[in-house]
């Protein structure tokens, strides 16, 4: 008898090995995913484009994206630790030029107004109204940029979502990162 018993508890435990024990309490489905299960920006693949403004930057330079403008266009690059972006002018791009760049956060450094952080942040302006502000973080770039001729954009390239900010037809919000980021990022949960 005491064998039989001794048999059962194995037996159970083993089951309970198997099975696991789950609370209910919520699933990998319901929960944004954790840095761990994050692409970070670094391994995103990059793009090539015509008349590269960063060719005569030092180190090795990973585009990551491209936002065509009717008056220009926005470039999304990573760089050794760091994520900028240049926004340059058909007009007068050496005139008109915006050029932002921030190293990714470091231990407790940076914010986390948005999902996927912490990022640190940078903002410019280049010419008469035209602005910038970039959040950094390593597995996502969040860029904000005005322009008073911006227009809308054209047909981006690279692991991006551009959208109008609401409010500001002159304004748009460029994300950039692996595709569960960048919607966790445009559909932030209410908490």
């Amino acid at each position: 008898m005491a064998r039989i018993e001794k048999a059962l508890v194995v037996g159970a435990a083993f089951l309970l090995l198997l099975t696991g024990c789950d609370d209910g309490a919520g699933s990998d489905a319901d929960s944004p995913p954790s840095d761990a299960r994050r692409v970070p920006l670094s391994e995103l693949e990059s793009i090539s484009i015509a008349d590269d403004p960063l060719t005569d930057t030092g180190g090795a330079v990973r585009i990551l994206a491209e936002v065509p403008y009717e008056h220009g266009r926005l470039i999304a690059y990573v760089k050794s630790g760091s994520c900028g972006i240049v926004a340059t002018s058909t007009r007068d791009a050496k005139r008109e030029k915006i050029a932002l760049s921030s190293e990714w956060p470091s231990g407790d450094e940076g914010s986390n107004t948005l999902p996927a952080g912490p990022y640190n942040s940078a903002s410019g302006a280049g010419g008469t109204d035209t602005w910038a502000s970039l959040l950094c973080g390593k597995n996502a770039m969040v860029i904000d940029y005005t322009a008073s001729q911006a227009g809308a954009p054209g047909q981006s390239r690279g692991q991006t979502s551009v959208a109008q900010v609401p409010g500001q037809p002159t304004t748009t919000r460029t994300i950039v990162g692996a595709p569960e980021t960048r919607h966790e990022i445009q559909q932030p949960s209410a908490s």
